[in-house]
Parts: structure tokens; C-alpha cells; sequence
């Protein structure tokens, strides 16, 4: 799908040939052509002195016919605003701009011209690719109409003046692995609950890791979770007909000396239980095991990339049901730890089945860090939006080298206070814990609340409530469940290799 070359092997025979360009080249009187590949220049100049309606703004489009590059059908202009300078989402959208191009005029191989930007990265092109491959996703498997045959695009990019490098060939690799990763993330969280349940989910992680000989999955079913001890998670499963379970997808490297622990909670359908949720947008409680979905997601790039660090992906799932054993406003229930919790409100379910499988993780797994990922907290929703996941550590180093993996994958996040204090707010007159705190700072009260069974392990949490499904203005993303997860991982296991 992805090539690399440069101007001096770059084919004549474009269907496509994308060019990026800037406000400030556009309202230039004189323009330099030369930076531009010489089949071209002479329909640039064409262009230019006739055309004076492209004005060259981010993500401004326009679509031409050239007269006298006779081996390249059609030219597509796109705005990139003021300057060339990445964010995290420029380069993405602009993929996502191409891909939408190549589907409406089905052209198949497409050139990507790199040669006039003021500089070409490895993160450039990993960038450009993934905003190309986000706008590929399409999730119809249960529509029941016949699908017309789609047209397999090749993109070359063309590196112009710069020297090719075998790293730029890497990007896309890697990049290819890691949007696979996102691509069976949002395939998971996009099913409905009456097909995603525990049951599927678990066939589904078995099957799929099944062929990787350095990958083991280990299954707790309802009796083994109840020999473990693990009441709270137990508890949240009471009212649901589908039975629980607990995954551990291991990946083991013969190279490592650490290890990490990845948990995701796996609500796979929330109703809030006897604390029962609003009607309005019920139905987008489906994507309360997008936690899960991105550590299993993560565990694809990693079985795939085969890092020298040894990571276990914890995956707790149960369904939230009011039925007639539900657990009740009021109950109190054991932990895997030992610590009892009253259940003040059993809307606030994720972090109960949080609470085991982190207790659980650290006493069986014994990592040197912990990251859990979950749909947690309107709260957070609230307090950040829908572009970035609030990020909760005991650890600074931990915070910042999340923070900077998200600014560098994409998946946004920002650091949340974790002060001692916000523990006052869980007091229970009857258990060590209640599983909410008041009306104020819920997203804080939340982590703190996992904290508790954390002990002195190194940990982050990741309440991605607002960036797990239907992220708006960043329309590389599309509808639906968005992986967000994954690629923040890929990007920060290095850094996790060297903190745990």
C-alpha cells in the first residue's frame, strides 16, 4: 500500500499527484517552481497565473486537470494554513483529505509529494499514513446489502530533495502495525452489546492471539474469579444473564528484564445497573469496554512489534445489568485486597472491577508499572472534552512520558492532580471505601479511588471517556469507536521499558 521514493525515481505514471501548500507560497507574486518535480513545474506556472481561487488555507482543497504533464491524469492542491508546522492533527487530516480523493475518483496509484516542505521526518510520514488509513476504516459487517469492490490505492511518497532513508520505510511499517492494532480496538467497541458480550470478547482475544508462540492467554471464568477472591468485579456481573471473565493476554520476550502491565475495563454494556442511566444515548453505553478494546488493540502492536520488555494485558469483562440478583445501592463487597467497599451508587461500576484486576495484576504479575485505561467518568468528559483523556499518575516520570507519547501519537492527554487530600471525599461510615465521592471533581475522586488498591506499584490511569467514540472536528477519525489507546502505547513503550 505505502512506498517510499524520491525524485529520482519517481514514476511518471500518477493517477494522483498530491502537492501541500502553504498561504504564504500561494500569495507570493513570485513563486519559486523549482522545488517542485520538473514534469510539473511547467503546469504549476500554468496553474498559478490563471487560477486565483485557491487560497491555499488548512485543509483547502482543489482538484486540477494538468495540460502539459501529460503522465499525471490529475493534480490535488491542499491547503496547509499559515506554515508546515506539525501538530497532532495536521498531518493526520491531510491523509484523511487524500484518502477521501482517491475514493471518489478511484484513482490507484497515488504520489504524495514531500520535496517542497522545509522538512520531511519519519513522523511526517507516520502522520500522513495514519490519517490515510483512519479514513479507510469503515465498520458495515452487519449491514445485510452487498458491498461493491473498493479500489486498492498504492501511495508513494516522493521525498524530493531529501536523501532517502531506510527509516522512512520503517515509518510505514510501523505504522501499518500499529493502525492494525487500532483497527481491531474500534472493531470490538463498534459491535453492539447483544453481540459483544464477555463470551464473544474472550473468543474473540483467544482466537485471534492464538497463532503468536510468544503470546498466551489466560481465562478466569465466574469459578475461578470466585476462588481468586474477586468480589468486586463479581459484584458488578450480578444482575447480567452473560457470564464475567478475566483475560490475561501475556507477551513474553526471551530479551526482556521488565515488565508492564496494561488493564482496560470491559463494561460491554452499561445500563448504570440499579443506579439506572438516562434513556438519552443508552445505546453508546457499547463502547464502555473501549478500555478493554485498546488494550487488547495495544497487545496486537506489540505481539506484532516484539519489543524486550514483557507486557500483560488485563482485560476484566462483565455486563452492568438491573437485573434480579443486581447488586444494590448500599451493598458492600470484598475486594481481591482485602479492602471493603460500599457501594454507594453501582453507576460507578468500572472502577470496582478495576480495583480487582489491578489488585490482581500486582500480586500475580508482579509488574514494575501499571497503566489502566477506561471509560471511566462523565466527570472527566466535563472537565476536558472530547480531544483529550485526563492522565492520573503517582509518578511523575510515568506523567510525563504519557503526556509526550500522546502529544507525539495523537491519542491527547492531560495530567489530572492526583493531591492526598481528594482521598477524604471516599470515606465510608461502614467499609474502608465508598465507591463515589461527592458531586465535585468525580473524574479525580474516581482515580483516587483506584489508587487505593494500587499500593506502591508505579501507575497511571486513563479516564477516556470523552475520547473513546466520536471525536468532533477531527474528522480523520471518523464515526464510531476510535482506538484511542493504542497508538499512544506504541509510541511510549520505549519510555515504559526504562521507568518500570
Amino acid at each position: 500500500m505505502f512506498q517510499i521514493a524520491t525524485v529520482s525515481d519517481y514514476g511518471l505514471n500518477s493517477h494522483l499527484l498530491v502537492i501541500m501548500l502553504t498561504e504564504t507560497y500561494v500569495k507570493k507574486r513570485k513563486k519559486d517552481f523549482s522545488v517542485f518535480p520538473p514534469c510539473i513545474q511547467q503546469d504549476m506556472e500554468w496553474f498559478f497565473s490563471e487560477m486565483k481561487d485557491f487560497k491555499g488555507k488548512f485543509k483547502e482543497t482543489l482538484l486540477f486537470y494538468p495540460k502539459f504533464a501529460n503522465s499525471i491524469q490529475r493534480v490535488l492542491f491542499i491547503g496547509m494554513g499559515d506554515s508546515f508546522e506539525p501538530d497532532a492533527v495536521k498531518f493526520r487530516e491531510v491523509g484523511s483529505l487524500i484518502q477521501a480523493k482517491q475514493k471518489d475518483i478511484k484513482s490507484r496509484r497515488n504520489h504524495i509529494y514531500l520535496g517542497n516542505l522545509p522538512f520531511c521526518t519519519q513522523k511526517t510520514i507516520e502522520q500522513i499514513s495514519e490519517g490515510i488509513l483512519y479514513k479507510q476504516y469503515v465498520f458495515d459487517e452487519l449491514k445485510s446489502e452487498e458491498k461493491a469492490p473498493g479500489v486498492e490505492p498504492r501511495y508513494i511518497y516522493v521525498c524530493g530533495k531529501y536523501e532517502y532513508s531506510p527509516k522512512f520505510r520503517q515509518s510505514v511499517i510501523k505504522t501499518r502495525k500499529v493502525m492494525h492494532g487500532v483497527y481491531l480496538a474500534r472493531n470490538l467497541a463498534n459491535q453492539p452489546s447483544n453481540i459483544a458480550t464477555p463470551l464473544f470478547i474472550k473468543d474473540a482475544v483467544v482466537k485471534h492471539f492464538k497463532p503468536f508462540n510468544h503470546c498466551t492467554v489466560e481465562i478466569f471464568d465466574r469459578e475461578n474469579l470466585e476462588k481468586a477472591g474477586m468480589n468486586a468485579l463479581l459484584a458488578v456481573s450480578q444482575g447480567s444473564k452473560n457470564e464475567p471473565y478475566l483475560l490475561i493476554i501475556k507477551y513474553v520476550s526471551p530479551e526482556a528484564k521488565k515488565s508492564v502491565a496494561l488493564i482496560g475495563k470491559g463494561v460491554t454494556f452499561d445500563s448504570g445497573g440499579i443506579s439506572l442511566k438516562p434513556s438519552a444515548n443508552m445505546h453508546e453505553m457499547k463502547y464502555d469496554m473501549a478500555g478493554a478494546a485498546a488494550v487488547i488493540g495495544a497487545m496486537d502492536y506489540i505481539v506484532n512489534a516484539k519489543p524486550r520488555i514483557n507486557v500483560y494485558g488485563v482485560v476484566p469483562l462483565v455486563e452492568n445489568m438491573p437485573g434480579g440478583g443486581a447488586i444494590r445501592p448500599g451493598d458492600v463487597v470484598k475486594a481481591y485486597n482485602g479492602k471493603t467497599i460500599e457501594i454507594l451508587n453501582t453507576d460507578a461500576e468500572g472502577r470496582l472491577i478495576l480495583a480487582d484486576a489491578i489488585a490482581f495484576a500486582i500480586d500475580r504479575l508482579k509488574p514494575g508499572l501499571i497503566i489502566d485505561f477506561a471509560t471511566l467518568t462523565g466527570s472527566c468528559m466535563v472537565a476536558l472534552g472530547d480531544k483529550r483523556a485526563g492522565l492520573f499518575s503517582n509518578s511523575e516520570s510515568l506523567r510525563q512520558a504519557l503526556y509526550e507519547a500522546g502529544e507525539e501519537s495523537g491519542d491527547l492527554l492531560w495530567p489530572m492532580p492526583t493531591d492526598t487530600f481528594y482521598h477524604d471525599d471516599l470515606k465510608s461510615e461502614i467499609a474502608d471505601i465508598a465507591n463515589i465521592g461527592g458531586r465535585w471533581g468525580g473524574a479525580i475522586t474516581a482515580a483516587k479511588f483506584l489508587e487505593f488498591f494500587v499500593d506502591k506499584v508505579t501507575w497511571a490511569h486513563i479516564d477516556m471517556a470523552g475520547t473513546a467514540n466520536d471525536i468532533k472536528h477531527f474528522d480523520f477519525l471518523g464515526k464510531g469507536a476510535t482506538g484511542f489507546g493504542v497508538r499512544l502505547i506504541a509510541a511510549a513503550l520505549k519510555k515504559l521499558n526504562k521507568l518500570a
